[in-house]
């Protein structure tokens, strides 16, 4: 609408369609011709005013098809589809509640909606937090039919797996261990899982016994050998890594 308008000012004559090779277009010689965009800038109906029309004219309509059509509702209207605190987004930042944009305390709120789930996921799955690692159950499936061939050894460990740490404490977590860990063994294996009272104190008890002992001297390393040999360096004792079948 607003081209059609400049090109009848700009015209000598409004209203009549230009020929090829007709008039020279000289527009712009007179500083008078300029006068153009005040009257376009000042003309009966502004943009603004445009889309309040067209927004008006919208709720009619809106009105008529709430009013005579079943299958159309609120939630179907533009204002609905529009509405920022009803979209998939906003359900993300800011949780599936009622959010008062007013309450300092709902507005610095963290909401954890993924990491609920991927946060305990690294445990099983290392790789989905960038660790070129192995999982949990992984690294267990390889001590049990890698290190422990003998049979009886192997269905010996299986009858008291043993979880402590405070990573057990996650929900599901033992029903996920066991059924993940099941998959690997081999299908005649008994497997019982068991928790420890206090998952979070455990082994720092179990550790605080062992320093009590004679033998956690011998086992233990020294700042000497630290200092000489560096963090890597761990000595071997009878409650280490290496099995001894």
């Amino acid at each position: 609408m607003r081209m059609k308008t400049l090109a009848n000012l700009a015209s000598d004559q409004p209203g009549r369609k230009r020929r090829r090779g007709g008039d020279d277009d000289n527009f712009g010689a007179n500083d008078d011709d300029w006068g153009v965009y005040r009257t376009v800038q000042t003309g009966d109906q502004s943009e603004d005013e445009e889309e309040e029309d067209l927004s008006a004219g919208l709720k009619n309509i809106e009105a008529q098809l709430l009013q005579y059509d079943t299958t159309f509702t609120e939630h179907n209207t533009l204002e609905a589809q529009s509405d920022w605190t009803k979209s998939l987004l906003h359900a993300f930042l800011r949780g599936p509640r009622p959010f008062d944009p007013e309450s300092q305390k709902e507005a610095h709120q963290i909401h954890l909606n993924v990491e609920r789930i991927r946060v305990p996921e690294v445990v099983f799955q290392p790789a989905i937090a960038g660790l070129d690692q192995a999982g949990l159950v992984e690294i267990v499936a390889d001590i049990i039919n890698q290190r422990f061939t003998s049979v009886q050894d192997r269905d010996a460990l299986l009858r008291d797996v043993f979880l402590t740490g405070g990573n057990t404490l996650f929900q599901g977590f033992d029903e996920r261990f066991s059924r993940d860990l099941r998959t690997v063994l081999p299908i005649e294996a008994t497997l019982s899982v068991r928790r420890a009272g206090d998952s979070l104190n455990d082994a720092w008890r179990g550790a605080a016994q062992w320093a009590r002992e004679p033998g956690f001297a011998a086992a233990s390393v020294t700042r000497e050998e630290y200092s000489e040999r560096g963090p890597d360096y761990l000595k071997e004792h009878d409650r280490g890594n290496p099995a001894t079948v």
